[in-house]
């Protein structure tokens, strides 16, 4: 069983939650998504994560110094860029795979368009969990529900956690 954590904005973690567990547990149900927040950090301390999407890290405020702990033994963080992280230096040295994603240039996993569809440049090579190697391309996301549009970092996100897990068709 693989868990997934997720640091996201109250207003959004449900919504991200239910799409993760819609994309990743269509055949199996070898994924549990976790939201990660004030309220069910004390909880979640002992919960060795494979996989962390961080859209907001700011909705931590109580308990840094457990992200720490939970951060240093989970394999691939996966981190909105275009976000003022402080204390994000806590990754330093850390035996981890960081995937960004966002508009920034530097980021892992940018989006070209964002229209009808979401159009992904994966601008560095990923490994996934199944050690396959995703070399930089365009990814084409199907958005059925259009609202979605409005929460483009949000499906950034999803799109991460979804290649990471080898997903090759990505629907929203």
């Amino acid at each position: 069983m693989a868990f997934i954590g997720i640091i996201a904005e109250s207003k959004n973690e449900m919504q991200i939650k239910r799409i993760l567990e819609c994309n990743l547990n269509r055949v199996n149900k070898e994924h549990t998504v976790i939201i990660i927040n004030d309220k069910s950090i004390d909880n979640i301390r002992n919960i060795r994560f494979e996989t962390i999407l961080v859209m907001n890290l700011e909705e931590i405020t109580e308990g840094k110094e457990i992200i720490h702990e939970i951060f240093k033994n989970t394999k691939y963080l996966i981190i909105n860029i275009d976000m003022n992280y402080e204390g994000l230096e806590i990754i330093n040295n850390m035996k981890l795979n960081v995937i960004t994603f966002g508009f920034n240039q530097k980021a892992t996993i940018t989006a070209s368009s964002i229209e009808e569809n979401l159009l992904l440049c994966l601008q560095r090579k990923i490994i996934d969990v199944k050690q396959n190697i995703l070399e930089p391309q365009e990814i084409s996301a199907t958005i059925r529900n259009k609202k979605l549009l409005s929460s483009p970092h949000n499906l950034m996100g999803i799109a991460s956690i979804l290649l990471v897990y080898g997903k090759k068709e990505i629907i929203f």
